[in-house]
């Protein structure tokens, strides 16, 4: 490689930009603590303490370099960057298991929804907590969720009722503008409507909204499975969600999962910074029948035993409905 070789100065640059070893964001493991489990507000919550982050933060790693480290990294990270890509996706059991659940999502008839309506999801689950002070984790008592939300506005007041408790979802001041179908993070019907049935292209979409969050793979999977547990898409779009899944690298298949009403089943999983996701579905049917996060490595700064449960979900009831509160019959 000359001195003029465009590549030579594209590696210089690359060596010169390498940034800093950065703080975390959040440490390892603390994305879970925050993922409390009143279900579908996690989605919705503004608060990080009271639920999830209404927006993810990516979570940087923490890198400690000895002296020439950071050259040394630069070098590796040129060569990567000159390396074609590959994405090999996910593990042949889970792609045959993917294929098989998509066939079964797609079967039922598309509903007919009105834009007046509001989905009702009716859920049971329990999320981490932890002290700060001494890193202490417990697994708060499981308990019942059921939310409102319209399927074409986002503008438009829902409703929470948890804890014994009925909490509006309003939305005024947190929108750029109204009526809003919202987005992949906080979707509507109608926005769900409007996603490609191409697995790949969906897969892309996704990656690109979610940019600068998590890594595309580990984002792209946790992003579909907040989806498939907190809201309603069409039948077509639900399978196009499942075909996505198969393609993202590191996705893999546990036999035996048990939701938070101890329901067994089959997972689709993944392992993200230590966390292993699993959505879980029914052997018989293939329907989902909600989530589990497990800790399969210990974080450092918090006091919690490998193959403690982070959250755990079990989606009881999902309808259409004309108004916040009603009940489906």
């Amino acid at each position: 490689m000359n001195a003029n070789d465009p590549r030579r100065k594209d590696m210089a640059e690359l060596a010169r930009l390498l940034p800093a070893p950065a703080e975390r964001d959040l440490p390892a493991g603390r994305h879970h603590v925050l993922k409390e489990h009143l279900i579908c507000e996690l989605r919705l919550a503004a608060s990080p303490v009271a639920g999830r982050p209404a927006t993810r933060r990516r979570r940087k790693p923490a890198i400690v370099l000895a002296a020439g480290g950071a050259a040394a990294l630069a070098a590796v990270i040129i060569v990567l960057a000159l390396q074609p890509a590959k994405t090999p996706g996910a593990s042949p059991a889970a792609v045959r298991l993917l294929a098989k659940i998509a066939t079964a999502a797609a079967r039922p008839p598309a509903p007919q929804v009105r834009n007046s309506q509001f989905w009702y999801i009716k859920s049971w689950g329990a999320g981490m907590g932890c002290n700060a002070a001494t890193g202490t984790c417990v697994l708060d008592k499981p308990h019942e969720s059921q939310i409102w939300q319209s399927v074409s506005n986002l503008c438009v007041t829902g409703l929470l009722r948890a804890h014994g408790q009925n909490i509006p979802l309003a939305y005024d001041g947190n929108r750029q503008h109204c009526p809003d179908r919202g987005g992949v993070n906080d979707p509507t019907y109608r926005f769900l409507q409007s996603l490609p049935t191409d697995p790949h292209a969906l897969l892309s979409l996704i990656e690109r909204q979610m940019s600068g969050q998590q890594p595309p793979p580990e984002e792209a999977f946790i992003t579909i499975g907040d989806l498939l547990r907190g809201a309603i898409a069409p039948p077509r779009v639900s399978a196009a969600l499942y075909r996505a899944a198969a393609l993202i690298p590191g996705v893999t298949v546990v036999a035996d999962a048990t939701d938070a009403i101890g329901r067994h089943g089959v997972a689709v999983a993944m392992t993200v910074e230590g966390v292993r996701y699993e959505w879980i579905f029914s052997e018989q049917t293939l329907r989902y029948l909600g989530e589990r996060d497990i800790y399969v490595a210990r974080p450092r700064d918090l006091n919690i035993t490998i193959g403690s449960i982070a959250s755990e979900a079990a989606v009881l009831q999902r309808a259409f409905v004309d108004h916040a509160g009603q009940i489906p019959g």
